[in-house]
């Protein structure tokens, strides 16, 4: 549950790729457990959408900390 949680806080915040990591960490503890594995999932899906995102407005050049 710790790694999902960290996994949504992180992906949709600032490091989608460490978003991923703990979804994926947050999916392994959940199926070696038995409990769900609803928040790993949740935070692949904000760490995916972070790096879109942050690739989107690189690409556009509305990137807020490129716009020196």
């Amino acid at each position: 549950m710790l790694w999902g949680v960290l996994g949504i806080i992180l992906g949709l915040l600032c490091c989608g790729l460490l978003g991923i990591i703990f979804g994926y960490l947050s999916i392994r503890d959940a199926k070696r457990y038995g409990q769900s594995p609803v928040l790993g999932w949740l935070a692949i899906a904000f760490g995916v959408l972070n790096i879109v995102g942050s690739a989107f407005l690189r690409a556009s050049g509305n990137y807020p900390f490129w716009n020196d």
